[in-house]
């Protein structure tokens, strides 16, 4: 993909003349530089104070809203998490993969489970009486063992209100009897034939919230809280190390248990003198008044993610901290008129020594463009602390960038790229062909594996087969479970698209029998595919809500394809490890001859039998 670069780039002379692109960069950032410094200087003359009000109030106004803006995505980052693996394992009891009946299979299940989810301290099956298997953390480990909490009303409470949902959900925080933790928690109810067999819980420590914003705040030097139901203190500094005196009955301190006087000013408005005016209204932040008479800038958001009581997280600032910033800058301005002579005698130097950094920036940037980011390099450190800051806060970006990278298709992306924005946005019906992938008896072979080697066994599989789509050209939609759902057609149109998928197919077989050639040379079991492929209409585009959106596909056409995969449970291919079943649509479009006939066979969910072949 390319596209076109800016004038300098692309402009012949420059392009033969490395020179003249530094000497015009310098010449730029000198006048732009010298221009700026003499107009700084006449401007902070007459209208320094002014410049400083208004400079601090924005600054102190972005700070804090970054501030929370951070907060709250490491929250989020810290919670979602555990609720999708709430909600995964619960699909997972319900489809039959695990039974809750076996001790040794919800043992394993569980143990999985919190092996891979760092953020929560203990996951729990429990059933509707209060009673069943617990897994907790410990240093290194899980532990497994078995809990009754028939006898505690409030856990009984919020298994009878988990009975009323239909998905994960996040109860109140609540700290059992016996543990020595107040406890997050999020709750899934399972059921089996329709009928409540249950619920699934995680639990999450309160401490390492506020381990997590006493580091932000030192940074800071403000101090970051987050309230509870309005009157309770869910996440603070003075939390790092819990709260001593909590109990069943009062697993969180009040504000006024917490101690802090700017809290309590803030709950309590009354109990110090009253701040404000234009400059409170300006930065959009509250000014609170001690008991004491002290002043300090506060700014709060509601949450409302995390269960039915509301979340507030907020920040304050001392008061001298905002005085000491209009100082600072008022100083700055009449040294500025002082060194202004000087500054023009460095601009020429300054623009020599930025200039270098600029073009490491671009040429990064342009690399990003072309979402070429294994061999970015990282930009080094300068002198100049804004600089400094920009090249740190581009180095981030790539970080963020490649693992973003990780869980989105770079073909996918650049694909979506080449079309306009709103073709991107529309959903339209379009003729692909689907295809889903399973291992075969996956589940029971990883109950006999460690956590660590399921995982590189799926990789390594996932790797092999998503090589094979992405060289015909598929899109792979997604990782279900030991599956995977790709489609050809869209979003890019293909005519081809039957025999692309037939070829991809194709190349998953060669490539699984390969590695178990090589598997069963090192004494590993070999590894059995099913594979279904069916062409169709389908409805294709961005789906999903608002704060997340897949490109995906929906319609008969993808069901018919995980319904052929199924298929070949009782069709299974007798010369070859993987067994790949074709619907007669995508035999006719791929123009396939050598496909064994299987006759009309009815699968799941459709009345009349379909037509299908052995690839």
């Amino acid at each position: 993909m390319t596209e076109p670069r800016g004038d300098i780039a692309t402009s012949s002379e420059t392009r033969g003349n490395p020179f003249r692109i530094r000497f015009g960069m310098r010449t730029a950032l000198m006048i732009g530089f010298g221009g700026l410094v003499l107009a700084a200087a006449a401007t902070v003359l007459f209208l320094g104070l002014w410049s400083a009000r208004e400079n601090t109030v924005s600054l102190t106004r972005k700070l804090a809203h970054t501030v929370l803006d951070d907060v709250q995505t490491s929250i989020e980052q810290r919670l979602r998490p555990v609720e999708a693996a709430v909600e995964h394992l619960g699909h997972r009891v319900e489809r039959g993969e695990i039974k809750t009946a076996s001790l040794a299979d919800l043992s394993q299940a569980l143990s999985s489970a919190l092996a891979g989810l760092p953020q929560a301290g203990a996951l729990l099956f429990l059933d509707a009486q209060g009673n069943g298997l617990q897994a907790i953390r410990e240093k290194d480990s899980v532990t497994i063992t078995k809990e009754t909490y028939s006898h505690v009303a409030e856990i009984m409470d919020q298994i009878t209100f988990s009975k009323g949902q239909n998905r994960a959900h996040w109860g109140r925080v609540l700290r059992p009897p016996g543990v020595p933790y107040t406890l997050l928690n999020v709750r899934r109810p399972v059921r089996l034939d329709g009928e409540f067999v249950g619920v699934l819980v995680a639990s999450v420590s309160i401490s390492e919230l506020s381990t997590m914003l006493a580091q932000a705040s030192l940074a800071l030097d403000g101090e970051i809280f987050v309230l509870y139901d309005q009157n309770f203190v869910l996440a603070h500094r003075r939390l790092v190390k819990g709260f001593k005196t909590a109990s069943p009955e009062h697993p969180l301190p009040s504000v006024d248990d917490l101690g802090d006087p700017v809290l309590i000013a803030y709950l309590h408005p009354e109990v110090g003198p009253e701040y404000g005016g234009r400059m409170s209204r300006d930065m959009g932040i509250q000014i609170v008044g001690t008991q004491d008479g002290e002043a300090y800038p506060l700014i709060a958001r509601r949450l409302n993610w995390f269960g039915e009581a509301p979340w507030e997280i907020g920040v304050y600032f001392q008061n001298e901290d905002v005085e000491a910033e209009f100082k600072r800058v008022l100083w700055a301005s009449i040294a500025g008129l002082i060194a202004v002579l000087l500054s023009l005698l460095l601009a020429w130097a300054l623009a020599k020594h930025i200039s270098q950094p600029l073009k490491d920036l671009d040429r990064a940037a342009r690399r990003i463009r072309d979402l070429s980011l294994a061999d970015i390099p990282a930009l080094p450190a300068s002198r100049i602390r804004e600089m400094n800051d920009a090249g740190q806060a581009f180095n981030a970006m790539i970080s963020s960038l490649r693992w973003f990278e990780t869980y989105v298709p770079r073909s996918l992306v650049r694909r979506l790229m080449r079309q306009d924005d709103g073709a991107i946005a529309r959903s339209v019906q379009r003729e692909v062909t689907v295809m889903f992938t399973d291992i075969v008896g996956f589940t029971p072979s990883s109950e006999q594996m460690g956590a660590e080697e399921t995982a590189a066994l799926l990789n390594d599989h996932f790797a092999e087969v998503g090589a094979c789509i992405e060289a015909q050209g598929g899109t792979i939609d997604k990782y279900i479970g030991d599956a995977v759902m790709a489609f050809w057609g869209a979003p890019e149109e293909q005519p081809d698209h039957a025999a692309r998928a037939c070829r991809a197919a194709l190349a998953i077989r060669a490539a699984v029998e390969a590695s178990n050639k090589a598997n069963e040379s090192n004494g590993k079991a070999p590894l059995h595919l099913r594979i279904g492929l069916h062409s169709g209409p389908v409805i294709v585009g961005n789906i999903g809500a608002p704060q997340r959106m897949n490109y995906t596909i929906v319609g008969d056409s993808v069901n018919v394809s995980h319904r052929l995969e199924e298929l070949g449970r009782g069709l299974p291919d007798p010369d070859s490890a993987v067994t790949i079943i074709i619907s007669q649509a995508t035999r006719d479009a791929a123009h396939i001859q050598d496909a064994v006939d299987l006759g009309p066979q009815r699968i799941r969910g459709r009345r009349e039998a379909l037509t299908v072949y052995r690839f």
